[in-house]
Parts: C-alpha cells; sequence; structure tokens
C-alpha cells in the first residue's frame, strides 16, 4: 500500500474439508464424500482467488488423532507443501502458505523447498513456522524438548533458513552466453553457520526466490512466541478473544518488532475468525446451535482436556464452570501453551461452563465466533479492524456452506465499504499483504 491510499484489511483462508466444527461434516452440503481428493483442494483454492484473498492457508499435524477420527474427518489430509506445488500450477494470484515444524524439519532442506514452491508459484507462498506440540513419537525424538527448548531451535532454524535464502544475491544469475559466464559467484554466499543446533555451510542449491524471501509467518502467542513473531515474521496468526484482548495482543507485537530494529508496519496481525453466515442473527445463530448439536460430546471432552495440558475433567458438572484448582499456571504448561492459556481464562476468569467450553474447542478450537448477517459480520471484522486490533482476519469456516455464503455475502459487504480489495494489484503474496522485501544481509 503506497502512501495517500486508505488502509485495507487483509483476508486469508484456513483450508480443510468440511468445516472445522466438529459435526459440520454430516450435513448434507458438506462436500465430505470429497475428503481427501486433491479436486477438492483445487477446486477450493480457486474460490478462494476468486473471492480476491490475501491468501489460502494450509494447516498440519505431524500426528492423527484416531479417536477423533471416529467422529470427524482431519482438517486437513494432505502434507501441505507437496499440497502447495500442485495448487501453485492451478492458480495464478492468490498467495499459499504451507505449514512446517521447525522441530521435525531440518533447515537447509526445508529452505529448499520453500525457496523452489516460490519459484513454482512465481512469488506466491509463505512459510507457518511452527515448533509443534505433538508428533514426536513419529520423528523418533526421545525426550521430547520442552517449551524452551523448541523456541531456541526456532530462533536458529529461522536464522539459518533465512541466510539461505538470502545466500544468493539478486544479479546472482548473468547467463552471458558469448563470455561464458553463468553466475557472478561473488554473489552466492557460503553461511558457515555453526550454532548450538545446526551447523549449515550453505549457499543454497535454489537460486533467489521472486519474492527475494517467501514470506514468514507464525501462530505463536507465548512470549517465546511473540519474541519469535516479532524478529522474523511478516504476518501473525492468533486466536483472540475479544476486542481489547487482541488490541493488546497487536500493540505488543508492533512493539516488540521494532525493540528488533523492524518497522512495526513490516507485520500483519491477523487473528482467526470463525463466521457464520445467514440472513438475519437470529437464522444465524439457529446455524450455529445445528452445529452445536452435532458434536460428539465424549470426544470433544477429550479433545478439551488436551487443550488443557492433560487437564482431569472427570466426574465434574458439565453445567457448572471447571474448579480452578483443576488449571495450573499457563508458565508450567509445555505444550501449546498459548491455547492452554485461552482456554484458561475462558474457564477461570469469565467462569464458562464445562460444556461452553466443550462446544468451543469442538466448534472453534479457540477462534472468535461471530454469527448473523453478512452486514453484522462486516460490522464485526471492521469494527475490530478501525480499532488497531486486527491488519485482517484469518477466516475459520465452521461449515462448507457458510464459507460460500462468506464468499458471496460478507466480501460484497466489505467491498462496498472499501475496506477489501475488488481485483488483485499485486503478483506476490509480499505485495498482497504490503510487506517489504527484507534487506538482502550480503548487500551493502
Amino acid at each position: 500500500m503506497s502512501d495517500g491510499e486508505p488502509r485495507r484489511l487483509h483476508l486469508a483462508l484456513s483450508a480443510g474439508i468440511a468445516g472445522t466444527s466438529q459435526g459440520a461434516w454430516r450435513r448434507p452440503d458438506s462436500r465430505s464424500e470429497e475428503w481427501g481428493t486433491v479436486e477438492y483442494m483445487i477446486d477450493l483454492a480457486r474460490a478462494t482467488e476468486a473471492a480476491c484473498f490475501d491468501a489460502f492457508f494450509l494447516s498440519d499435524l505431524s500426528s492423527p488423532n484416531r479417536e477423533l477420527a471416529a467422529v470427524q474427518p482431519p482438517y486437513l489430509f494432505f502434507e501441505p507443501l507437496t499440497l502447495t506445488a500442485a495448487l501453485a500450477r492451478e492458480t495464478s494470484r492468490i498467495g499459499l502458505i504451507a505449514t512446517a515444524s521447525t522441530t521435525f524439519h531440518e533447515p537447509y532442506n526445508l529452505a529448499r523447498q520453500v525457496a523452489t514452491l516460490d519459484h513454482i508459484s512465481g512469488g506466491r507462498v509463505g512459510w507457518n513456522a511452527v515448533t509443534s506440540s505433538i508428533g514426536e513419537q513419529n520423528f523418533g525424538r526421545r525426550p521430547w524438548p520442552d517449551h524452551a527448548g523448541r523456541y531456541a531451535r526456532a530462533e536458529e532454524f529461522l536464522d539459518v533458513v533465512t541466510k539461505l535464502w538470502d545466500s544468493w544475491e539478486a544479479g546472482a544469475v548473468l547467463n552471458d552466453r558469448e563470455a561464458g559466464r553463468f553466475a557472478d559467484i561473488s554473489k552466492i554466499h557460503s553461511i558457515d553457520h555453526e550454532g548450538e543446533h545446526f551447523a549449515v555451510a550453505g549457499p543454497l542449491n535454489v537460486t533467489r526466490t521472486p519474492q527475494g524471501r517467501p514470506v514468514i509467518v507464525q501462530a505463536g502467542s507465548s512470549d517465546a512466541g511473540r519474541n519469535l513473531a516479532s524478529r522474523h515474521a511478516d504476518m501473525v496468526f492468533t486466536a483472540q478473544q475479544e476486542l481489547d484482548g487482541a488490541v493488546a495482543f497487536r500493540t505488543d507485537i508492533r512493539r516488540r518488532a521494532e525493540g528488533f530494529g523492524r518497522s512495526p508496519d513490516e507485520v500483519a496481525v491477523m487473528p482467526g475468525i470463525c463466521p457464520i453466515v445467514a440472513e438475519d442473527a437470529r437464522s444465524a445463530h439457529e446455524v450455529q446451535e445445528s452445529l452445536l448439536d452435532l458434536i460428539d460430546e465424549p470426544t470433544a471432552l477429550a479433545r478439551l482436556a488436551d487443550q488443557l495440558g492433560g487437564a482431569d475433567l472427570s466426574g465434574l458438572d458439565l453445567d457448572e464452570p471447571i474448579p480452578p484448582e483443576r488449571l495450573p499456571e499457563v508458565v508450567s504448561i509445555e505444550r501449546r501453551r498459548s491455547r492452554y492459556a485461552v482456554f484458561r481464562r475462558l474457564a477461570v476468569e469469565e467462569r464458562w461452563t464445562l460444556r461452553r467450553l466443550i462446544r468451543h474447542e469442538a466448534a472453534a478450537y479457540g477462534h472468535g465466533v461471530v454469527a448473523g448477517s453478512a452486514e453484522q459480520i462486516a460490522d464485526r471484522l471492521q469494527e475490530w479492524f478501525e480499532h488497531d486490533a486486527a491488519d485482517g482476519f484469518v477466516v475459520i469456516p465452521p461449515y462448507q456452506r457458510g464459507l460460500e455464503l462468506f464468499f458471496e455475502r460478507v466480501v460484497a459487504e466489505l467491498q462496498d465499504r472499501k475496506l477489501f480489495r475488488t481485483e488483485y494489484e499485486g503478483t506476490t503474496l509480499r505485495e498482497h499483504l504490503g510487506v517489504p522485501v527484507p534487506k538482502n544481509r550480503w548487500t551493502s
């Protein structure tokens, strides 16, 4: 966005089959029979691109929940990096964000993969860097590193990856047939990294990408996660329930980014939002209740206990709040600390009943839910945007038809209010998000 142009919000879609609400696949409009087909994901990416979204966001889990599979299909079936390559050839403008763990990958190979995807897509790729909270049993990592250890590894991992992406300067490839010089090797650099977790010589064996550096996304909201995001990320994905908390989170990320020598405007903060769209508020709440009625409560209770750090929820009255003594302080939690903090606050400070917490986890995974007409949902997004609570939103659709209605009605309403683009102006994900290319560390 250039000086003088109105600020516009950003939208990304968290892409998955049927919807996030646990029982949404049971609805006749869910398209759940297409689960596990790349054709569905291509169709979804194209529809999201037609709505001019900034990005199509692919989450990941390194360990499936076997028990949950009895009542709900996995949210995403495919490995994200591989799927991104397929989607890149079937779309032309939308950004494509793939999740990959800093705990279960090695930086050199991941740098190659993401750089290659940026070339395949023509500069439309982002990497959602996560530290992972589960899955060590599938990667031979025992003992499992604690929260601080995973983030220390992630800091070094991101440092190595960005060094590798910078190892080819712009203009390194000459392709001078007459002089017989393919590249200017003074612009190709070894990185000679020696650290606590990695030893990487470099340079990368993939040339500088169309974006210079692919976009980095980060989703941690713990103190360590905020530092990681503020130092490295171009986009921050977060779970926020209330306006004041969202304002405080965005303000903190921007303050920390400035402390790391960055412009606060180089980081786009995008909370998740689960919209339920209907003709009016009453109809939307009827849809919401119908989705909640499809939840398998025992399975959802087990999932909530997992989100709450393995808390013992047995013997509790579903219509009473969880006793605070069953929920330890946030700093004692080693896995999913930021999401634990969300649910603990709702349980202890907001005094939500156990049943309400179960339903919220099964329907929205801790993200904010807004139900109403297209105008009412647009009002909510506009309020958060104009109060500096968000630079945009990651749309997490509770059910399939609701996503279609968001594309058809909410996007049109935002466009009518001049809050969202009507067509793409740039060609890269960085251009869509309005975040600059970081200066190459080798360029004087």
